[in-house]
């Protein structure tokens, strides 16, 4: 019976779950705000949006973010090579949790929702997508890429005064990986992949 309940995010009053119709949406019984709404191919629309996410990733992590001139010096910046700087540098827990938040945990979340909506989207192997939906309800709070992202925001404002800054593929990649996950973890949601999950038991 819980799982037909849905508690509102703004007024947390309990709302009775149903079924809805296409472009038809649930609002809350006493505030009016929206809770949810109907979504076809759902898990189509996140595989496709993952699987570009999971490139832009990489090319964000192994291409140059920006180039940087600093009186005829030039040099680029890239996330893998700088945690490589801060470990050989001595700073180990730094540069282990800038690699766990930044690298491997975005990744592995990216990964899991790449292979739980495809495996939802061919209806194959039911228990592997619940292992793989409650990582991703574990993993989805511990990705600080946003934060990692204002952080170099403001290296860069400080940096803009003494020093020529160009803008790389990374960067650009960055944004749109960024753009793409905070898309599917904030607006889709990862319940949405558990409804279908109900479903398809």
């Amino acid at each position: 019976m819980t799982k037909n309940i849905i508690v509102c995010p703004h007024c947390e009053s309990p709302n009775i779950k149903r079924a809805l119709n296409p472009n038809e949406v649930a609002v809350c019984a006493k505030c009016g705000k929206v809770l949810y709404k109907y979504e076809s191919n759902i898990e189509l629309k996140i595989f496709s949006l993952v699987l570009s996410g999971v490139i832009f990733f990489i090319i964000a992590m192994f291409f140059p973010i920006i180039k940087i001139n600093i009186i005829g010096y030039e040099d680029s910046f890239r996330i893998f090579n700088a945690i490589l700087f801060l470990f050989n540098k001595g700073y180990i827990i730094i540069s282990l949790f800038v690699l766990f938040s930044v690298f491997l945990f975005p990744f592995i979340c990216a990964v899991a929702y790449f292979m739980s909506s495809f495996l939802l989207l061919v209806k194959f192997n039911k228990s592997f997508v619940k292992k793989l939906l409650i990582l991703i309800t574990i993993m989805k709070d511990w990705c600080f890429l946003d934060i990692f992202f204002i952080a170099i925001l403001v290296s860069l404002i400080k940096m803009f005064s003494y020093a020529d800054i160009i803008f790389d593929i990374g960067f650009i990649a960055y944004i749109l990986f960024l753009s793409i996950m905070f898309y599917i973890v904030k607006i889709i949601g990862v319940h949405s992949l558990w409804e279908i999950y109900e479903k398809n038991m």
